[in-house]
């Protein structure tokens, strides 16, 4: 397939130019012009691009790209030098879709893990340089916080870090993957009775604690791979491709 053709497609499914992002949404490296093969992974890094070499892929495909801070012009030196010799080189595109792929109400991060929990009636939640980069939803039944937890835990295959509020049932939940800690005021703010992001940070123990809503830190890695499988899973369909998924397990 054309290589133009699919990220234009890509760039339409996700919307990629409708939110102000922390870097470039898209096609970042130009490698060859037609795909047959991708692997997608979580974060671009030499490990993932020697692995994607092995597989002979033609595009590599990733929520965490390599180009950040799109406004101001970084040196390409060191690791950056490394990683992108190892594309030029082999001729491997990289594209990347970072908030569009937290958002999207139905191949996102927070939509994907939602309806493996088992929730409802999602809405766009999260709100974040002025959209919504989440959902929240509901339970059919309210469900006690340990049942939560253990439907978390088999979700990410993590034990996640857990913040208690004061509710013993969970009705209402958050989510914003990866690191959207500030984000937890918007679930105390709309009286939710739990917020599931992939990071904590110090304060959230005495605000969950406080504001009786249970604060779920999930790990930024493992709350963040459910969207880029969405997505191969969606470009194998539409376009029948080969894709194929790099787990590369991050403890953050």
């Amino acid at each position: 397939m054309d290589l133009r053709r699919l990220i234009a497609a890509l760039d339409d499914l996700l919307d990629g130019d409708s939110i102000d992002d922390y870097g470039p949404n898209g096609l970042q490296v130009e490698g060859r012009p037609s795909v047959e093969r991708i692997v997608t992974a979580v974060s671009a890094s030499r490990a993932l691009f020697l692995r994607a070499i092995d597989h002979e892929a033609d595009l590599i495909l990733v929520h965490h790209g390599l180009l950040w801070n799109q406004s101001e012009a970084a040196p390409i030196v060191g690791s950056l030098r490394d990683r992108l010799s190892l594309l030029l080189e082999n001729r491997i595109s990289l594209a990347a879709y970072h908030l569009p792929l937290d958002r999207h109400l139905r191949l996102g991060n927070a939509a994907q893990l939602a309806s493996r929990l088992g929730l409802q009636n999602l809405e766009p939640f999260g709100s974040h340089r002025g959209v919504a980069v989440g959902v929240c939803g509901v339970f059919p039944q309210a469900v006690p916080l340990e049942e939560l937890i253990e439907a978390v835990t088999a979700a990410c295959e993590r034990e996640p870090l857990l913040f208690e509020g004061s509710r013993r049932l969970v009705s209402s939940v958050g989510i914003v993957t990866g690191a959207a800690e500030r984000e937890f005021h918007q679930a105390v703010s709309a009286d939710l009775d739990a917020y599931i992001t992939g990071e904590a940070t110090e304060w959230v123990m005495h605000q969950a604690a406080e504001d009786g809503v249970h604060y779920i830190a999930a790990g930024h890695y493992a709350t963040e791979r459910f969207g880029v499988r969405a997505l191969g899973e969606w470009i194998r369909e539409h376009f029948d491709l080969e894709v194929e998924f790099i787990d590369l397990p991050n403890p953050v």
